[in-house]
Parts: C-alpha cells; sequence; structure tokens
C-alpha cells in the first residue's frame, strides 16, 4: 500500500512539474521593424540569419521610410528602417509626442538613374536630370534620340528614396506634370522596363538586366546620390532585443549579408 502511495505520489509531482515548466517559459518575443521597401529584403535576410531557436522572431512590414518613423513615434513598431535621415521637422514631432528617435547606420547605398534597354542615351548630368524631373526638358530629342515625350516613373512620397531624389535633385520642388508615381523599387524597374520612353531612379542593388543605368556626369557625380541607410529606435525603449540585433549588425555574418544584398556595411571608414 504505502508502495502504491509513493508511486501515484511520483506521478502526481512529475506531471505538476511538467505543468509548472510550460507555465514557467515565456513565449518568443516579436520585434517589429517597420518602413523602407529598399532595406525590406536585405532585413529579411538578416532577420533569417538572426532568428535561432530560441531568439525573437522579426517581423518586417515594407511600408515605406517615412511611414515607418510615423509608427515608430505611435510605437507600433520597435524599429524603423528608413533609406533618409528623419528631418528636424521629424524628430521635433517625436519629442512632442515623448519619443527620442535614435539612428543607427546599417550601410551605405546610391541611387541610380534608370531607362529603358532601347533608350541609346548612356549618360546624364546632375542638372540634366533636375531639368527632366522638372520639366523643364520634356523631350528625347534633347538628348539626341526620338522626338517623343520623356516619361518620369517616381516614388510615392512615404518612400526615403523619393526624398531623397527630390531633395538632391528639384531642391524639393515640385516634379513635372504626369509621372508615373509605384511603391517600390520593383515598381520603378518594371514601369521603365516596359515603357521605352520612360526614366526612373532606383537602389543600385536592384538594378537587373532588364534596364540600363544611366552614368551620372559632373564634378558632384561620385556622392550626389549616395546615402546611408539606418534603423531608427525609440532611445527610450531600447529593450535587451533591440540591442541584441543592432550588435548582430555588426558581426561577419550580418555583415556579408548586407554586402550580398548590394549594399556597403557600414565601417570606420565610411
Amino acid at each position: 500500500m504505502k508502495s502504491w502511495s509513493k508511486h501515484i505520489i511520483g506521478i502526481l509531482f512529475a506531471a505538476c512539474c511538467l505543468q509548472l515548466s510550460g507555465c514557467s517559459s515565456s513565449p518568443i518575443e516579436q520585434m517589429v521593424i517597420k518602413g523602407s521597401t529598399t532595406m525590406a529584403p536585405m532585413l529579411e535576410r538578416l532577420a533569417a540569419d538572426y532568428q535561432k531557436p530560441g531568439h525573437e522572431q522579426i517581423l518586417i512590414e515594407p511600408i515605406g521610410s517615412l511611414a515607418g518613423i510615423t509608427a515608430l513615434i505611435q510605437n507600433t513598431c520597435d524599429l524603423a528602417a528608413s533609406s533618409v535621415p528623419a528631418s528636424p521637422e521629424i524628430v521635433q514631432e517625436a519629442e512632442k509626442n515623448g519619443v527620442t528617435l535614435k539612428a543607427f547606420p546599417v550601410c551605405r547605398d546610391r541611387i541610380v538613374p534608370i531607362v529603358n534597354t532601347a533608350n541609346p542615351v548612356h549618360q546624364l548630368s546632375v542638372t540634366d536630370l533636375r531639368h527632366i524631373f522638372s520639366g523643364q526638358i520634356s523631350s528625347w530629342k534633347s538628348y539626341g534620340w526620338t522626338d517623343s515625350n520623356i516619361q518620369t516613373v517616381l516614388r510615392q512620397t512615404e518612400s526615403g528614396t523619393c526624398r531623397v531624389w527630390e531633395q538632391v535633385l528639384l531642391n524639393d520642388a515640385s516634379p513635372a506634370s504626369g509621372y508615373t508615381q509605384v511603391f517600390s523599387n520593383s515598381g520603378v524597374l518594371g514601369a521603365v522596363a516596359e515603357n521605352r520612353y520612360a526614366i526612373g531612379y532606383v537602389s543600385k542593388a536592384y538594378l537587373n538586366h532588364e534596364v540600363k543605368a544611366v552614368a551620372i556626369t559632373g564634378h558632384d557625380a561620385g556622392t550626389a546620390l549616395e546615402r546611408t541607410l539606418f534603423l531608427y529606435v525609440n532611445a527610450d525603449r531600447m529593450s535587451k532585443t533591440i540591442k541584441s540585433f543592432l550588435t548582430y549588425l555588426h558581426s561577419g555574418p550580418a555583415r556579408k549579408i548586407i554586402t550580398d544584398s548590394g549594399f556597403v556595411p557600414i565601417t570606420h571608414k565610411n
């Protein structure tokens, strides 16, 4: 009888331990990154490499750089991916909402103008691009080709790529009317590939054989459209999860993924 009682007690004790073990194991935390469509494929690869068993799950939502920063200010994400620095106005808006924006540079990139492969134009100056996208020049005849209207392809306004392009090329002036507007780099590639008279711009990491990159000439050609890509955080909500992921981005495996994605990892030299 005593033996049977000990057996029952042992079973109950084991069951209790299993139950307690199940209750005490906390669920895997999810980290949400919203923002840049340019950075999204790279961040997906980085997240897949980082998410080892037991690591936090990372959800990437490509909604545009400025929309991502807005989401961070509204506390609907943990990090905001941005291909443009937050403006002083955005920083002030964040502070009014009790959010301290802190930028972490991830990599370097360059915006590249592209045309259809049927277009014989191989190079344009920054001034040429400014005249084309502002509407001052509207025909390809001005560049030795057919007398056909130049059809510009722009990114949507929440895009950091669009913001940089307009700051550098248009000095924040309005673009020419009649443009086509798309959501992503892939959308620009598709629109230009399908229209022989189109011209657009994409991150260098997205170039493919279906379009032709246009070389930029002039004294500032090498740096005019270079930029840094960032992850923004709320400095007052820097969790261990966020710190761990940001630290991982400086690791050898992360740097290789960044390079393989077509970007230049941040180093002390750049």
